[in-house]
């Protein structure tokens, strides 16, 4: 890395300073957030946020302009990937910083490939400096910066990779609000007596779990897991047949893995990337069936709002949307002639509706 002016320097940590207390660490916002400080730090012609998985060969990306990606084109750039100059550069050397186009390959080389013809030149674009931040294993997450008409120069390609870190923050960032959100929906879901979270890494790998995931999981399998460690074998299958479940317009929740010892009984739910443990009685008691004409979901959601739960925390544990449960609620009131929930609870489970506990969010 060369050496860069003060005034450049000032503008980079200006720069940065101002995004640095934006309250938006959803993961869904990140390519926003890098990409609206990328092109401050370094400007293009079109900018882009790409995730490239080498297993499959897939690539995902968000660019400004939004118009310059669409699912053709991305086809054609996956098709090209294997032969991309600068790919190769950061498979090679997966701790190099920003990289340019013009320090790994030539114009004339460029203009051979597939993926010059096919992609790029129809954007015009002639030079790239890219950027890759951390990733998971066989997962590159880089941004990209393109031009058509002028190549980078040793100030801005330094200047970009001295952003590399702010970056990478904002994904931690986005990694602990995915971490606290998974805890705070255990809490919110979950009356059980006791609760663990186990945050997932790559390949049914313990990314992080906090104290009770530890003891329960220690209590109901013989392998010791620890962070870094596979998850015991029985619930990597059990995780791969979650994942191999197609997916439906209204899907109920990803049926939970039960394991029984003695008088206690541990369920695991996945739920957001992560596993929720919670430990009950073998055998808890669960919502009544009436012979009232109701079908199974709508039992199911009428005996949540009977124990005070509101639509939007019934809509979340059973997977639905809350204007679906709202239809649920409107078929059981013209099914049994009432107009209201309370009503509704008593007349379908009686006494029993306020006072039988059940653990919210165990339907399967």
């Amino acid at each position: 890395m060369g050496r860069l002016r003060d005034a450049d320097l000032d503008r980079l940590i200006k720069v940065l300073r101002e995004h640095e207390h934006e309250h938006d660490a959803n993961a869904q916002a990140v390519p926003d957030r890098v990409l609206g400080v990328l092109g401050r730090v370094v400007p293009g012609d079109i900018l882009a946020y790409q995730v490239i998985d080498e297993r499959t060969g897939r690539s995902r990306q968000v660019a400004l302009p939004s118009e310059t990606v669409n699912p053709q084109r991305e086809a054609v750039f996956e098709r090209g990937l294997p032969d991309h100059p600068l790919l190769h550069h950061i498979r090679d050397h997966p701790t190099s910083g920003a990289v340019r186009l013009s320090d790994v390959t030539t114009r004339g080389h460029l203009h051979n490939l597939a993926i010059y013809h096919e992609f790029y030149r129809p954007l015009r674009v002639e030079h790239q400096v890219l950027r890759p931040l951390p990733a998971p294993p066989h997962t590159h997450v880089i941004v990209v910066v393109n031009r058509s008409r002028t190549d980078f120069s040793d100030t801005e390609r330094d200047l970009l990779d001295l952003a590399g870190p702010a970056f990478g923050g904002f994904l931690r960032a986005a990694e602990a609000h995915r971490w606290l959100d998974a805890a705070t929906a255990a809490l919110d879901d979950l009356d059980d007596t006791a609760y663990g979270v186990v945050e997932l890494g790559a390949d049914a790998t313990v990314r992080t779990v906090n104290r009770a995931g530890r003891l329960l999981l220690s209590a109901y399998f013989p392998r010791r897991v620890a962070e870094g460690r596979t998850l015991p074998d029985e619930l990597v299958s059990w995780l791969a047949e979650q994942r191999r479940v197609p997916h439906h317009d209204a899907p109920g929740p990803p049926r939970p893995y039960r394991v029984t010892r003695g008088e206690r009984r541990l369920t695991v739910r996945l739920l957001r990337g992560s596993l929720l443990l919670s430990e009950t009685r073998a055998e808890p008691p669960g919502p009544p069936t009436p012979a009232t004409g109701l079908t199974a979901r709508e039992t199911d959601v009428l005996w949540y709002v009977a124990h005070g739960r509101t639509t939007a925390q019934v809509a979340r544990a059973l997977r639905i949307s809350p204007r679906t449960v709202e239809k649920h609620l409107q078929n059981v009131y013209a099914k049994i002639g009432v107009t209201g929930r309370a009503e509704a609870a008593l007349r379908v489970f009686g006494g029993r509706a306020f006072q039988e506990p059940w653990h919210f969010g165990s339907p399967d």
